[in-house]
């Protein structure tokens, strides 16, 4: 395989390889939070929440 042919091929790879991390890094982010559907939080704190939203 002559040079030229290794350091085209070298290149594509590096290059693929840094568009894959670009787009891991800048790509969306995925939510942490459970939205309004949670089973960590208890009863009694969903009612404290409304009555505080009602106020």
């Amino acid at each position: 395989m002559s040079s030229e042919l290794q350091s085209i091929l070298a290149l594509g790879i590096v290059a693929l390889a840094a568009a894959y991390l670009m787009r891991a890094w800048f790509g969306k982010k995925k939510s942490t939070g459970c939205g309004s559907d949670c089973g960590a939080v208890s009863p009694e704190i969903k009612q404290l929440h409304a009555r505080l939203k009602k106020k």
